[in-house]
């Protein structure tokens, strides 16, 4: 009996040190001594799964980045983890016996405080928001607090458990997102672009000032305007539909946006699909340039080169008119005078092939100085320089004309006039050089808008209006920037043996309200049946 009893004695010592694994094997005898072994054999098991759960319980508390609590109802911790040790304690000191209100802010409630009101009232659980102090006591932690009842059939009072979850990096990364959203909503509202947000419809969401004033409309408006809708043309429509459908986004289109008092801008457009959380399309957003100053200034530019040139060649003209022209013509009067006087054959022969050739240079200058300037253009206006430059030694022998005006076509500034007839001289060039046309028709006709409209067409070889924009000639480029620094449009259409037509539209304000049709066909040519 004595050496069971030891063996009693010293496995509640290994117990008593932790080690639950020992066992005392059960005698044959059954007695009481054995009974009693059985039931420490029990313990020991009871302890060990105790021990595990404990140590367990204890690791996942220590283990979260929450901040854990037990306190009595006067807020005395008798319980933090790990976290909260690192947050709040001094260093080498512990929680345990420390009112959790004093590592609160002034400005929070005591959790003391929180317990008596809220949890003592049937409420079990509760939430809220404290501040707490780090442990070098300079920083504020905000927190969501969980408070919850624990119950203890071995404790008379309850405590409770406070669970702390720390908002620092969510409140840091709220205050940066409202930091970054006002500043993109300032530069948003202080840019001098409009920038828009529309739905997959199109239909504007959201707008800068720059867009109403742009647009000429107010904020009630927001919300029934359409993007697409606000390209002038349908072409820009189509364009811009279709690249934003194919690509998901836009750059840098020019294109015009029409205005709500009626009026045109030009203007550079750039945009991209937004998506959702499913990378389905649930938008788009853009920004519109308002270029139609630097447009106006690029015209006026274009207009003061082309208009500077022009003046030099009337100038180029009249010089070599007036001043070499005067001169050849009394050369040749002075050669045709001394013909009747000179009786030497070889001489008279001569004096014949030089004046001759005299006719020839005089033909030949006055050809520079017609296309330097028509003086027809200049005293008569652009029809009839038009009919002459029509009949010019030539071209009237190869090709078939026909000019055709209405009746109350105006007398437009001479500067278009010069534009206008520049473009026609160069469209016939063209027809006759590179189409090899045989008739070329050309209208000036007057539309009911304010506007006129100059009709060129050609029966030549014709060409891709595509690949000509994109070519290095210079003769479709100079009819563009003398119609673009004119504010005018030209509609081009011409394909590989069907001929060039071209429609283009001055916006011309005339005061006449009687605009009459067509004069009668005038046919330069009598043969002309074109």
């Amino acid at each position: 009996m004595k050496s069971r009893l030891k063996k009693i004695s010293n496995i509640l010592i290994h117990y008593s040190t932790g080690n639950f694994e020992a066992k005392i094997p059960v005698s044959g005898n059954l007695d009481e001594i054995d009974a009693v072994i059985a039931g420490i054999n029990m313990l020991g098991e009871e302890l060990k799964t105790t021990t595990i759960s404990r140590n367990f319980f204890n690791d996942i508390f220590n283990s979260v980045s929450e901040m854990i609590f037990v306190v009595d109802q006067q807020g005395m911790v008798s319980y933090a983890n790990q976290a909260a040790l690192e947050k709040l304690a001094p260093v080498n000191k512990k929680l345990v016996g420390l009112r959790l209100d004093r590592f609160i802010t002034d400005q929070s409630p005591p959790v003391s405080k929180l317990i008596r009101e809220h949890l003592k009232r049937n409420k079990p659980e509760y939430e809220t928001e404290l501040n707490f102090r780090s442990r070098d006591r300079k920083t504020i932690i905000p927190a969501k607090c969980f408070i919850t009842r624990l119950n203890s059939a071995q404790k008379k009072d309850p405590e409770y458990l406070v669970t702390v979850h720390d908002l620092s990096k969510i409140k840091a990364f709220e205050l940066s997102l409202k930091q970054s959203e006002e500043k993109y909503r300032r530069i948003f509202e202080e840019s001098n672009d409009f920038i828009f947000i529309a739905d997959v419809s199109g239909f504007i969401i959201d707008m800068n000032h720059a867009g109403y004033k742009l647009l000429k409309t107010g904020t009630a408006d927001n919300g029934e305007i359409n993007v697409f809708n606000l390209m002038a043309t349908r072409k820009e429509q189509q364009l811009f539909r279709t690249q934003m459908k194919k690509k998901g986004w836009v750059e840098n289109m020019q294109g015009r946006i029409s205005c709500f008092d009626g009026s045109v801008a030009d203007c550079l457009i750039s945009a991209s699909t937004i998506f959702n959380d499913h990378h389905t399309p649930a938008g788009f957003r853009g920004i519109v340039k308002n270029i139609t100053r630097e447009k106006e200034t690029e015209k006026l530019i274009i207009r003061t080169i082309v208009d500077t040139q022009e003046k030099e060649r009337i100038r180029f003209a009249k010089d070599i008119h007036d001043s070499l022209g005067q001169q050849l013509s009394a050369i040749k009067f002075y050669i045709g005078t001394s013909l009747d006087s000179v009786k030497d054959e070889k001489q008279r022969q001569i004096l014949i092939k030089s004046n001759e050739a005299l006719v020839q240079v005089l033909a030949d200058m006055r050809s520079i100085c017609f296309n330097l300037m028509p003086k027809t253009l200049e005293n008569f206006g652009l029809e009839q320089s038009i009919k002459e430059l029509c009949n010019y030694p030539g071209l009237k022998e190869n090709v078939i004309f026909r000019v055709q005006a209405d009746r109350d076509f105006p007398e437009l500034n001479k500067n278009l006039e010069i534009a206008i007839f520049r473009i026609v001289q160069e469209f016939i060039n063209n027809a006759v050089k590179h189409g090899k046309a045989g008739k070329i028709d050309i209208g000036l006709l007057v539309n009911k808008n304010g506007t006129i409209t100059i009709h060129l067409q050609d029966n030549g070889t014709g060409f891709d209006t595509v690949k000509a924009r994109k070519a290095k000639g210079i003769g479709l480029k100079n009819m563009l920037s003398r119609i673009s620094s004119y504010d005018g449009e030209m509609q081009i259409s011409s394909s590989p043996g069907k001929g060039t037509r071209c429609l283009i539209v001055f916006p011309v304000n005339n005061k006449s309200k009687n605009y009459g049709s067509y004069r009668e066909k005038e046919t330069i040519n009598q043969n002309s049946d074109y």
